[in-house]
């Protein structure tokens, strides 16, 4: 079984070109220790299923479908898969869901296959598969090696550049819902906001990194590209009211927090809400700095 991070993303620039491989994102976020885990089933038979928690959404699975034929067809193989994953995330909510399956997928058939493929090889065919379904565009480069990173090329793993440092550090996660990414990497006015909001933060982070300055720029980020909404705002001027700092989740209904004491002041925070202001989903976590990795 193959375990992938969920990543949450605090600022990004989408760069998207005809080819898939050069496309993605300049950005910085980190990957949690919360996970995706999938299970592949090879078949005689040349079909791809797609299972969510036992469910069959294979029409759904753009991304895990994508990457598994793409895989399959890569190296010639003709044989099918059921692929089964289990989500501690929840999906579509800014938390790299897509990615992280897409991950599962290419790194569980290659084992079950024993095809002897590279991390780097294994990871650009998830970012492939991602970007052609257009549920992300930097979130597999991150996730799969995991820590808090700065994405300062754009491009599959192994044409990307990325930053990246390891922190021991917990992480709170309050999600009200999902926004679908897709919706926002196919607006053209909602591009052009996020590219002037984004100015040059992530080398901003670079010369300067620490988990605050990350927030900071975060929440700048969020706002002045029109992406965060009044509840949220109105939340995090909350936590920041118990010593908390976070900014939004990119892209979902939800924030980050960190700070000190953090699970006791969490809790103080969440009893004060009233049900206006009260997530669906509160998880509280660490972050992740290995990034895929194989489980029994």
């Amino acid at each position: 079984m193959i375990r992938v991070p969920g990543h949450v993303t605090g600022f990004f620039k989408p760069i998207i070109r005809d080819d898939p491989t050069v496309s993605g994102s300049l950005g910085a976020g980190f990957s949690l220790k919360r996970y995706v885990y999938t299970r592949v089933k090879i078949l005689d038979e040349p079909v791809i299923r797609v299972f969510f928690g036992g469910r069959d959404v294979t029409k759904e699975a753009c991304t895990s479908y994508t990457a598994a034929k793409y895989l399959l067809d890569t190296v010639g193989k003709d044989v099918g898969v059921e692929i089964y994953h289990e989500f501690e995330i929840p999906i579509a909510c800014g938390l790299a869901s897509s990615g992280a399956g897409a991950l599962g997928v290419v790194f569980a058939i290659n084992d079950e296959l024993k095809l002897g493929m590279s991390r780097n090889e294994l990871a650009k065919i998830a970012h492939i598969a991602e970007v052609k379904c257009r549920t992300g565009l930097g979130s597999v480069i991150a996730q799969y090696e995991g820590m808090f990173e700065i994405r300062l090329k754009e491009g599959a793993p192994g044409i990307g550049k990325v930053a990246r440092f390891p922190v021991r550090e917990s992480v709170a996660i309050l999600v009200f819902g999902p926004i679908e990414t897709k919706k926002i990497l196919s607006s053209k006015e909602a591009l052009e906001r996020v590219i002037r909001a984004f100015g040059n933060k992530h080398y901003e982070l670079l010369e300067n990194f620490s988990v605050e300055n990350f927030c900071k720029l975060s929440k700048q980020f969020a706002i002045e590209a029109g992406l965060i909404n009044d509840r949220l705002l109105l939340l995090l001027r909350k936590a920041g009211e118990y010593g908390l700092y976070g900014s939004m989740l990119m892209l979902g209904d939800g924030i980050f927090l960190f700070g000190d004491d953090l699970e006791t002041k969490l809790q103080k925070l969440i009893t004060s809400l009233d049900n206006t202001f009260r997530p669906k989903y509160i998880m509280f976590t660490e972050i992740d700095n290995v990034g895929v990795s194989k489980v029994d």
